[in-house]
């Protein structure tokens, strides 16, 4: 008790004094905190970074500051969320143009625009001049309350890029195509595409159908997927229609024009390095410092490689790609804070960032200058980049980031898998939009959650019950011992029952609160609004995808659960053999059961690989066997071929697939059957052999009876694990293609961490627990039959 007591003191006391040291502290300084990301620069865009920091530092010796780096982008909003959702955001970090309408609709980020104004009334000579700024690179952090674009400034903008495909010109050579200029055309781009795939052991193109490609793309051709708002959807334009049936008839009508789009192992900027691609985008510069890492021409694994802008279509168009520095609402020290926000974006900070070659100075001067334009580096047409900046577009988003995830994982199982066709794509798009676009949940005008009221509530629930325990504690006739004895009881569990209220009941309560709610994880639960039954309406009548999601689940626990108890039955059967080593093979049935899901996941998905997978290896042997066979008895082939797991087949192979992948973790429910095993009695099995049972017959009826209720405690446990399939769907294939194999957790995943949809993910769990619930109690009641419980009354 002392020392948990200690432990309690100590965090407290930390907590108050980081928090004195950031109003002041000891040294009277002021403190800011600086979020940012390392991505593609690595250890040199940190350190850079870190150099600008410290130098702010000693010009400003009345601030201190404090960085914070998670790492690459994922990690980075994974841990900005959580700051934000505690409400203490970092006063300083990067904000990705894609998330500004989505941040300032909820007021997580500070307009910039009086900032500016004070500065050029105060003529404030470190004043920042916009016009100094390419101008799309300025508008992609502008925000109207509906779309990006336009309105309202929330960031200034650190650095950016513009798309193109990146060359290899030794396959350029070896087809005998000539190497366009920046100015070249869609054309262009296919008759190079398909002069290189007809190169052995070479492939045209790679062709990334990411969400803002896609529309950059679309962009070539005059069209887009909006019109004046997001009310307004452009997609079914003949125009963009066309645009993306060819685009899917270049990847899945022409050999080796563009990669295949099976594989999840080589895809993006990385099959570029394999040196058999001859041209990969639509990408920024960011690709540029990994690239630089290949060998020159002529060692093995080099090539000459260039860039060029998007081709042109209909016209020439390009897109901003860009990351801002942004001041949170709720800092504490907005004026110190958009100091340094000058200071990160001024021309020298820019020129000492542009050196990495991972994207191009926002600032025009910068831009121009030997820092980013050096002709002793690859790529030679840096001058490629800044024409396309001339003519550069914004990509305007939503206020609702689910429009970016919805576009991307239809288009891709179009375009990229081919699972289904464009029109059906389209469609698909469109229901799912209109359904978030128009849900009561996207634009009603809902009443503050009455967290004041609840509050009481809950007070006077557990202060009843409370003078409940007192009363029923001292109604008791206990001796002065027995009731010195239950205190001290009590006091020894205190710690369990008090984390138990606080980390165990308290949340579960607030979940049940949240899922009456509509509330944007990222903001505080003051910004919490009661929707009543709307999410679960919404759950239950008008979510596509939460049905697919169920589907896919329950066609999983169908195939996982009865085949994974028989696998881990006779694993258990096997080990339980009374044979010389046998305690080490029982270890190595148990070993993959303890090893990291992450890393395994990834091998797996190698494993189901279309391209030159394990799986599909032994297959095409198998079914190759097959008919040869076939052929010598003078009958034809058999005309199967391997599934594409998790692309064009994965509506039927999709969960097989993973749960062929659980059977490798059958190991625990193993051990939990070998324990039962043995305990079954030797004389029971010594009798029934007497009488004359086989073995068939004495696992029958003496073994089973003896085992079932592990086996009802096995199934149990195997139906709640497979309603929790996470982290293999997450690594594996992230619910794509078309959502086939984005299981429930995942979708909740989904809802609750990528488009901050808490009230509506804890609805989702709370229908989670529901149908957990109801599966539990029908094999409860369906087996009192059939489980025999040893000694209790039949």
């Amino acid at each position: 008790m002392t020392v948990v007591g200690l432990v309690i003191a100590w965090a407290f006391l930390h907590v108050a004094v980081r928090e004195w040291d950031r109003a002041g502290g000891a040294d009277g300084r002021t403190e800011l905190i600086v979020m940012h990301w390392s991505g593609d620069g690595g250890q040199e865009e940190d350190q850079i970074v870190d150099a600008s920091l410290r130098a702010f530092e000693q010009a400003n010796p009345g601030i201190r500051v404090r960085r914070v780096n998670p790492g690459d982008a994922g990690s980075f909003y994974t841990k900005l969320m959580t700051m934000l959702a505690a409400g203490e955001p970092p006063d300083v970090f990067y904000v990705g143009n894609e998330r500004v309408p989505s941040f300032a609709d909820i007021g997580l980020i500070r307009p910039l625009e009086p900032f500016l104004e004070a500065d050029r009334a105060a003529g404030d000579p470190t004043a920042i001049d916009l016009a100094d700024f390419f101008p799309a690179t300025v508008d992609a952090f502008r925000f109207d309350g509906a779309t990006s674009g336009k309105g309202a400034l929330y960031g200034i903008p650190k650095d950016f890029t513009t798309v193109g495909f990146y060359l290899n010109l030794d396959l350029f050579e070896r087809a005998g195509v000539a190497v366009p200029g920046n100015d070249w055309t869609w054309d262009d781009f296919l008759a190079a595409a398909r002069a290189i795939g007809r190169l052995p052991d070479a492939t045209g193109s790679e062709f990334v159908t990411w969400a803002a490609m896609l529309r950059a793309y679309l962009m070539t051709e005059g069209v887009d997927v909006k019109g004046a708002d997001f009310d307004q959807i452009t997609i079914e334009d003949p125009r963009a229609v066309a645009a993306l049936e060819r685009l899917r008839a270049w990847r899945h009508d022409e050999d080796n024009t563009l990669t295949s789009g099976k594989s999840k192992i080589a895809t993006g900027s990385s099959v570029f390095l394999s040196g058999k691609v001859g041209m990969a985008g639509p990408f920024g510069r960011w690709v540029v410092p990994s690239y630089r890492k290949i060998p020159p021409a002529g060692t093995p694994g080099g090539f000459r490689w260039d860039f060029r802008p998007l081709p042109r279509g209909a016209v020439a168009s390009n897109i901003v790609l860009t990351v801002s520095w942004s001041i949170a609402s709720r800092s504490k020290h907005p004026d110190e804070a958009w100091k340094l926000v000058k200071w990160m974006t001024d021309d020298r900070s820019q020129r000492d960032l542009a050196r990495l070659g991972l994207a191009i100075p926002t600032r025009k001067a910068a831009a121009m200058g030997p820092e980013f334009s050096d002709p002793t580096q690859e790529p030679a047409n840096d001058a490629g980049y800044l024409l396309a900046a001339e003519r550069a577009q914004v990509v305007e988003w939503p206020v609702n980031p689910q429009f970016e995830s919805l576009f991307a994982s239809t288009m891709d199982a179009a375009l990229k898998t081919g699972t289904i066709s464009v029109r059906e794509a389209i469609d698909t798009f469109l229901r799912d939009w209109r359904s978030e676009s128009q849900s009561p949940l996207a634009k009603a005008d809902l009443a503050p959650m009455p967290w004041r009221n609840l509050a009481t509530i809950g007070f006077t629930m557990a202060a009843g019950a409370a003078a409940w325990f007192v009363w029923w504690a001292r109604r008791s006739r206990a001796t002065q011992a027995h009731r010195s004895e239950e205190r001290a009881g009590w006091l020894l569990a205190s710690p369990w029952v008090i984390g138990f209220l606080a980390f165990m009941a308290f949340p579960v309560v607030m979940s049940l609160l949240l899922s009456l709610a509509r509330w944007k994880g990222v903001s505080t639960l003051e910004e919490a609004e009661f929707a009543g039954l709307a999410n679960y309406e919404r759950l239950l009548t008008d979510d596509a995808r939460l049905r697919t999601s169920l589907r896919v689940t329950l066609y999983y626990a169908l195939i996982a659960v009865p085949l994974g108890q028989a696998i881990a039955l006779g694993a258990a059967m096997l080990m339980n053999l009374k044979v010389r080593g046998i305690a080490l093979w029982r270890a190595a049935w148990y070993l993959p059961s303890v090893l990291a899901g992450v890393g395994v996941s990834v091998l797996w998905r190698w494993v189901f690989d279309p391209d030159g997978g394990l799986m599909n290896r032994m297959l095409g042997a198998v079914i190759g066997a097959t008919d040869a066979v076939l052929a010598w008895f003078g009958a034809g082939p058999t005309g199967l071929v391997p599934p594409e797991w998790f692309e064009a087949d994965a509506a039927v192979w999709g969960a097989p697939a993973f749960a062929i992948m659980s059977f490798w973790f059958m190991g625990g429910t193993m051990m939990v059957y070998l324990a039962g095993l043995q305990q079954v009695p030797a004389d029971l099995h010594e009798a029934a052999s007497i009488d004359g049972a086989g073995r068939l017959r004495r696992f029958v009826s003496v073994t089973l009876p003896m085992l079932s209720p592990v086996i009802l405690f096995n199934v149990i446990m195997a139906v709640i694990g497979s309603f929790q399939v996470f982290t293999q769907a997450f690594v594996m294939t992230g619910g794509d293609p078309n959502n086939l194999t984005r299981f429930y957790v995942l979708y909740l995943y989904n809802q609750a961490f990528e488009f901050y949809e808490m009230g509506y993910a804890s609805a989702m769990a709370w229908l989670l627990l529901a149908i957990v619930l109801v599966l539990t109690v029908i094999l409860m009641r369906t087996s009192a039959r059939l489980v025999h419980h040893e000694g209790a009354p039949r």
